[in-house]
C-alpha cells in the first residue's frame, strides 16, 4: 500500500531535529547582549553590526563542532534571500507605519525622542515576527514563547521612562539576551547528555 508522502510535515520535522540543540538561541543570546554593551560605552557601537553579521557563520561552526557529529547532517532547502529580506523589509515598513500613524494622533511624528522611546517595542515586534515564522515551521511551542516575551518586554521598556532615552533599548537587548542564553544552555546540555558522541571503533590489530 502506497502512502501518501506530507512533504511540510517531512521538512518540519527535519527544522525541528535541527533546532533541538538550542545552540540557535545560545548564539543569538550572546549577540543580543553583546548588543546590549553599547549602553556602558559608545567604544561598542561596533556591536551593532558584528553581532548581527557573526551570528550564522558562529552558529555554523558550533554545529559543525557539537550537533553534526552527534545526530548527522540534513541540508534544509533554505528560504532565498531575497524573500527572507523581503519578508523582513515589509513587517518593518507595517511597523514604522503603524508607529507613525500613532505619533501623528498621540504626539509628534516629527519628535526623534518618541521614536527612540519606542524603539524597544519596534525590535520587540520585529524579533518576535521572526521566532512566530520560525514556530510555524517548526512547530516548537517555545519560539511561541519567546516571540511573546519579545513582544511584552519591548512594550513595557517602551512604556516605562528612561534617562536617556534609548536605555529601554539597550535593557530589552540584555533581558532577552540573557533569556535566550538561559534557555539555549539548558536545551544544549540537555541535547549533549540525549546524544553523546558515538565511541570510536577499535581497529583490529594483529599481532
Amino acid at each position: 500500500m502506497v502512502k501518501d508522502v506530507n512533504l511540510k510535515e517531512i521538512e518540519r520535522r527535519a527544522l525541528r531535529g535541527s533546532q533541538q540543540d538550542g545552540l540557535m538561541e545560545l548564539v543569538m543570546g550572546v549577540c543580543l547582549a553583546a548588543m546590549s554593551s553599547r549602553a556602558l560605552s559608545p567604544v561598542f557601537i561596533g556591536t551593532f553590526v558584528l553581532a548581527p553579521l557573526l551570528f550564522r557563520p558562529v552558529l555554523m561552526a558550533m554545529r559543525k563542532r557539537f550537533t553534526y557529529p552527534r545526530i548527522g547532517y540534513v541540508k534544509l532547502v533554505e528560504e532565498k534571500p531575497k524573500e527572507v529580506v523581503g519578508g523582513i523589509a515589509t513587517l518593518m515598513l507595517i511597523l514604522i507605519a503603524a508607529m507613525a500613524v500613532g505619533f501623528v494622533i498621540f504626539g509628534d511624528v516629527r519628535n526623534f525622542a518618541l521614536w527612540l522611546k519606542w524603539s524597544p517595542a519596534f525590535v520587540g515586534v520585529l524579533l518576535a515576527g521572526m521566532f512566530s515564522s520560525i514556530a510555524a515551521k517548526s512547530g516548537l511551542i517555545r519560539h511561541y514563547a519567546f516571540a511573546l516575551a519579545s513582544v511584552i518586554s519591548g512594550l513595557v521598556l517602551s512604556i516605562l521612562r528612561f534617562k536617556p532615552l534609548e536605555t529601554g533599548l539597550f535593557i530589552y537587548f540584555l533581558v532577552m539576551g540573557v533569556l535566550l542564553i538561559l534557555c539555549g544552555l539548558v536545551i544544549f546540555i540537555r541535547f549533549l547528555r540525549r546524544h553523546p558522541l558515538p565511541a570510536e571503533e577499535e581497529s583490529d590489530v594483529n599481532a
